[in-house]
């Protein structure tokens, strides 16, 4: 992260983005044929990174060798929750129900990407910095996150949606709600070790919101200082969006 590999990774996603905003504009595609794209993205996004992280663990006797992908790759982020967000707001035919996801998605594509991109965790979590124009996985993730940028604006672009107050409200709830859940999940993903029935310590966690532990690497090692981190990351969701929603709300005004 903030290394001279991160900074032409950024220039590069800059010129996938430009480069995309002068098609649409040219081709001005329906938002139906832009998720269909995102669709694919997708699937090529998710197949390049599962055959990359999958090892091959053997059992405790060695006796037998599993296919693993490690907790902290399932499609439980944010921008991982999207995909299945695209394939729904593509193929549904629930109308009303569809303009409340895609006023989500489009502050939460930006803004996760957005994050995502200025911190990597690819380069602590995944594979090493130096592999950062080798690696497949590299642009797995940065490509990815592009296309959720490119998509959030497409969003707005359409003008399929009909911005009201109400889509800030419901999307500030759903972020909420997702991050309450995350702590189950994490929990869940953990692996902790016990002793006589008493929990010693936790060997890994997979962060999923980062609800556990904040991205830039900060530690926390009081309960009081995790609930204000809490408190902090609840506080900038609420800010957030509402700058993403603000210039539509006030233009439609």
């Amino acid at each position: 992260m903030f290394t001279w590999r991160h900074f032409v990774w950024l220039a590069i996603c800059a010129a996938v983005f430009i480069l995309f905003i002068f098609a649409y504009k040219k081709k001005k595609p329906t938002l139906e044929q832009v998720l269909t794209s995102a669709c694919v993205v997708c699937v090529l996004s998710e197949l390049t990174k599962v055959f990359s992280v999958i090892k091959l663990v053997p059992s405790a006797d060695g006796s037998i060798i599993y296919p693993y992908i490690p907790t902290n790759h399932l499609p439980l982020h944010m921008c991982s929750i999207q995909i299945l967000l695209i394939f729904y707001v593509r193929f549904t035919e629930n109308k009303k129900f569809r303009e409340t996801l895609l006023a989500f998605m489009y502050p939460t594509c930006l803004i996760g990407a957005l994050l995502a991109l200025a911190m990597p965790s690819i380069f602590t979590t995944s594979i090493p910095v130096e592999k950062a124009f080798v690696h497949p996985m590299a642009y797995q993730f940065f490509l990815y996150h592009s296309m959720l940028i490119a998509l959030a604006f497409c969003i707005v672009l359409s003008k399929e949606i009909k911005w009201e107050k109400k889509h800030y409200y419901s999307s500030v709830i759903t972020i909420l709600v997702l991050g309450f859940l995350s702590l189950y999940i994490n929990s869940i993903f953990a692996s902790p070790t016990y002793l006589n029935g008493e929990l010693l310590h936790v060997d890994f966690w997979p962060n999923f919101f980062f609800t556990y532990q904040n991205p830039i690497g900060l530690h926390l090692t009081e309960l009081w200082q995790w609930h204000l981190y809490l408190l902090i990351i609840i506080v900038l969701a609420f800010l957030l969006l509402g700058i993403c929603y603000f210039p539509l709300l006030r233009k439609k005004k």
